[in-house]
C-alpha cells in the first residue's frame, strides 16, 4: 500500500517543477524529498524521474502516476469532508434553506422537536443546498421545486407571498394587488440575504435600485423612517406581527411571487425527521 504522503510529495513535485520549489512548498528538506520520490518508485516498481544532472524531470509514466495522485488526493478531501459532516449530522440538525422566509417558521419547530440536539441554518444557492444535502453537510434542505432523484425524500412544505410594504400614501397603498412591472423603476430597501427572491426581483425589475441591508434588524429600522418601499412575505408578518410598522403590505400579482416550498432530505434521514415531516 502507497503512502499517502509519498503521493502528496509527487503532485507537489509535479507542481512546482522542481525537488527545491516543491520542498519549500511541503516545508521539508530537499533530500528528503529525493527519498520520498526514491520510496514511490521502489513501491510501484517502475521508474518515474528521468535523472538529468543536478536536476529530475517525470517521465511519461511519472506523469500518469502524478494525474493518478491528484485524483487519490481529491477523493481523499472528499472522503474526510463526508465522514466528518455524516458523523456531526448524527448530534446536529443543520438546515439549508434557498431564503429566510420558511427558516423563521421552521426553526423553532425544529428546535421544539430535537431536544438537546444543536440547530444551524445556512442561506444557499440550489445547486449548493443539494450538494450540502448529498455530502451530509445539511440533515435537510429547503428548496422552491419539488426534487425527483433516487434516495432522496421530497415533502410539500408550505407557501409563501411576496408582498410589496409601503406607507399610506404611496401610490399603491391602495391598490388590492401590484404588478413587479408597475413598480419597476423605483427604489428599494431590501435585506441581502433573501436567496433566490433577490434573483426575481432583480430581473422582474431591471430599472430599480436596490439598497441592501446586511442585518435584517435594520431593514425594519430603516423601513420606519423611510418612504421607500421594500418586501416582506406573509411568513414574515405572520412571524413578526412589528413588521408592519403601520405600512400597507401589498400582495405582487405575478406568478413568480408565489412559491411553494420542498423539504428534502435523504432517505435515511426520513426516520430522523419522521415527527417534523408529520407537524406539517
Amino acid at each position: 500500500m502507497i503512502d499517502i504522503y509519498l503521493l502528496e510529495h509527487l503532485q507537489a513535485f509535479y507542481k512546482y517543477g522542481t525537488l527545491s520549489a516543491a520542498a519549500q512548498h511541503l516545508n521539508i528538506a530537499q533530500p528528503s524529498l529525493s527519498r520520498s520520490m526514491k520510496k514511490l518508485e521502489e513501491s510501484l516498481g517502475v521508474t518515474l524521474f528521468e535523472r538529468q544532472k543536478n536536476r529530475i524531470v517525470l517521465n511519461e509514466t511519472g506523469k500518469l502516476a502524478a494525474e493518478y495522485a491528484r485524483r487519490v488526493l481529491e477523493n481523499v478531501i472528499e472522503m474526510e469532508h463526508s465522514v466528518r459532516a455524516f458523523d456531526r449530522s448524527i448530534h446536529t440538525v443543520s438546515i439549508g434553506s434557498c431564503c429566510p422566509g420558511p427558516l423563521m417558521d421552521i426553526l423553532p419547530k425544529v428546535t421544539g422537536l430535537f431536544h438537546g440536539i444543536s440547530v444551524s441554518s445556512v442561506i444557499d444557492t440550489q445547486e449548493n443546498l443539494l450538494k450540502g444535502l448529498k455530502d451530509y453537510t445539511y440533515t435537510f434542505i429547503i428548496l422552491p421545486n419539488p426534487v425527483d432523484l433516487e434516495g432522496i425524500v421530497c415533502k410539500k412544505y408550505r407557501e409563501e407571498q411576496l408582498l410589496l410594504s409601503v406607507t399610506p400614501f404611496h401610490p399603491a397603498a391602495s391598490c388590492k394587488e401590484v404588478s413587479f412591472a408597475e413598480v419597476n423603476g423605483q427604489n428599494f430597501i431590501m435585506y441581502a440575504h433573501v436567496g433566490f427572491w433577490e434573483d426575481i426581483v432583480r430581473s422582474r425589475m431591471p430599472d430599480s435600485k436596490f439598497f441592501l441591508q446586511e442585518d435584517f434588524d435594520a431593514v425594519g429600522e430603516l423601513a420606519r423612517f423611510s418612504e421607500l418601499p421594500h418586501f416582506v412575505s406573509d411568513i414574515t408578518l405572520n412571524v413578526m406581527p412589528s413588521r408592519r410598522n403601520g405600512r400597507i403590505n401589498v400582495p405582487f400579482s405575478d406568478p413568480e411571487s408565489h412559491v411553494w416550498y420542498y423539504l428534502v432530505c435523504l432517505e435515511q434521514n426520513k426516520g430522523k425527521l419522521r415527527a417534523l415531516i408529520q407537524s406539517f
